[in-house]
């Protein structure tokens, strides 16, 4: 916000605060999805006034939400040995644990991809329903440029057994 609007703002509010007195006042704040309400219930010496907000009455579910887009990809597998990626296999591309997050979460949700950032959440609803899958390691460069991914597996047999599809794919 640039300090020409942060100084209107804060006039107005002066303004405002100057005409309740202190009094209660409810606004309504409209963000994409979500509508929050603050209540003021405080002017500060200055003239401004302090917010305090109120929790929405439900927040939107992640599992509810739309896909930012959908993409027909070419899928494979890999598992974590040395001889599919590298000389450390369960750390990929973004630095985590792979190895630690199989124990912790009792699966694994990792996908390889070259043109989606680290962090994305995907779908892939012909193959794993509705589980979330999380984009955590690259694949090799020259893939750079396709619409193919890698899904982790548990042992080079169910990576095999997997084989190469062609699906749709939810991006969030």
């Amino acid at each position: 916000m640039t300090k020409f609007i942060q100084k209107n703002l804060q006039n107005v509010y002066k303004q405002i605060a100057s005409l309740l007195m202190g009094a209660v006042v409810l606004t309504s704040v409209s963000v994409p999805g979500l509508v929050a309400t603050e209540v003021v219930k405080n002017i500060d010496e200055n003239g401004g006034i302090l917010f305090e907000a109120e929790p929405p009455d439900s927040f939107p579910v992640a599992q509810n939400r739309e896909p930012r887009r959908v993409m027909w990809v070419v899928v494979t597998a890999y598992s974590l040995e040395a001889a599919q990626t590298d000389s450390t296999p369960c750390i990929p591309a973004n630095g985590e644990d792979l190895c630690a997050l199989r124990e912790l979460q009792g699966a694994h949700n990792t996908v390889a991809a070259n043109f989606l950032r680290f962090g994305t959440q995907v779908k892939l609803p012909e193959l794993f329903g509705n589980k979330t899958l999380v984009v955590r390691d690259r694949m090799n460069a020259r893939y750079n440029g396709t619409n193919r991914i890698d899904v982790v597996m548990d042992t080079r047999a169910e990576a095999i057994k997997f084989g190469v599809k062609y699906v749709k794919m939810e991006i969030y």
